[in-house]
């Protein structure tokens, strides 16, 4: 029978849902995009690694906090372990740490792939290649923005016709407002994943039930709401109105840290759309400072993400050494160029 026919590809029968199989025309159009990237990382300065497949995951276990299993199995909708699911940020800092000894370019790339659960019925795994760059020994605010400028290099070599917007957070800032609200870890669970889908109605329930005061409510709905860029100031102004001063004291370090980014990034995005989410929380297992997503038009899944860690290096070291890094997904970006064709 012709292919051209068939109603129901092959590939469909054998792959399990969430992978895919690339044939000539696809692999090669691959490696061509892979070597666009590559070279454009080399010419900035970073040098390539390849990562194992596999790794124990007690090696992780021994060096990092307790309740951070979540980064080395990945779980589906019930509960079930599906695979190894090993973060391949701590990938790179762990193997470069344990090279902490050797004369080597500590601003690196990579091309690996895991495997990402959607947390969805219909589609719960997903095999992804991940293109990473890492900094080790640099997180300041130049260094990050001059990541997010290699990202938009990325940007242009693949998709250059399809907007993206950058949403920041910052992880310690987070930190410092679930300590100002005093709940247990239970309750902080829970809010975390609420402010992060903009479920009010179930915030409101939460916070009575918690007997939140009307103050730290308030704080709680600043929080739901994604700022611009231009009116940062505006919100670090209504915090301060509401908290009281001891409160203020804690939040006021972050938020000046927080501010001056933003006036350093408004001097150079370059035109790239951005947004202040103060309930923008990736995982808090590592991140120490900023972190970022970036979205496109239609689709509720970052299409790429990146963050600062100055502690991780250290946990397996004993060494202090600042980090920051990004991680973009090739899929979602093979995808965008189908679409623009």
């Amino acid at each position: 029978m012709n292919q051209k026919n068939k109603s129901i590809s092959s590939e469909q029968k054998w792959i399990p849902d969430g992978f895919h199989f690339l044939g000539p025309e696809e692999s090669k159009n691959r490696r061509i995009l892979l070597q666009r990237f590559s070279d454009l990382f080399l010419g900035e300065g970073y040098s390539e690694i390849n990562l194992p497949s596999f790794d124990y995951s007690n090696s992780f276990r021994s060096h990092l906090e307790q309740g951070v299993e979540s980064l080395l199995v990945a779980k589906d909708w019930d509960g079930n372990e599906l695979s190894p699911g090993v973060d391949l940020t701590l990938q790179v800092v762990k193997g470069m740490a344990a090279r902490s000894h050797w004369e080597e370019n500590q601003n690196v790339f990579y091309f690996a792939r895991k495997i990402r659960d959607h947390k969805k019925r219909n589609a719960s795994r997903r095999e992804i290649l991940q293109i990473g760059v890492e900094s080790l020994g640099k997180s300041d605010t130049t260094h990050i923005i001059s990541q997010i400028q290699i990202l938009k290099k990325l940007w242009n070599l693949s998709v250059p016709k399809v907007p993206f917007t950058i949403v920041f957070g910052h992880s310690s800032f987070f930190r410092t407002v679930l300590d100002i609200l005093g709940w247990n870890e239970e309750q902080t669970k829970v809010l975390r994943q609420l402010l992060y889908t903009k479920n009010v109605q179930e915030l409101v329930s939460l916070a009575a039930r918690a007997n939140t005061k009307d103050s730290h409510m308030q704080m709680i709905q600043i929080l739901l709401r994604p700022i611009p860029v231009a009116e940062i100031a505006k919100f670090k102004e209504s915090l301060h109105q509401i908290l009281d001063s001891a409160e203020w004291e804690k939040l006021k370090g972050d938020l000046e840290s927080i501010t001056s980014f933003f006036a350093e990034w408004t001097k150079d995005r370059d035109g790239i759309p951005s947004i202040w989410d103060p309930s923008l929380v990736r995982d808090l297992s590592y991140y120490t400072g900023f972190m970022f997503q970036g979205y496109v038009a239609g689709d509720p899944e970052p299409v790429f993400a990146g963050g600062v860690y100055n502690e991780l290096y250290e946990s397996f070291t004993g060494i202090p050494k600042d980090a920051c890094g990004f991680a973009l997904h090739l899929d979602s970006i093979e995808e965008l160029i189908n679409k623009v064709k």
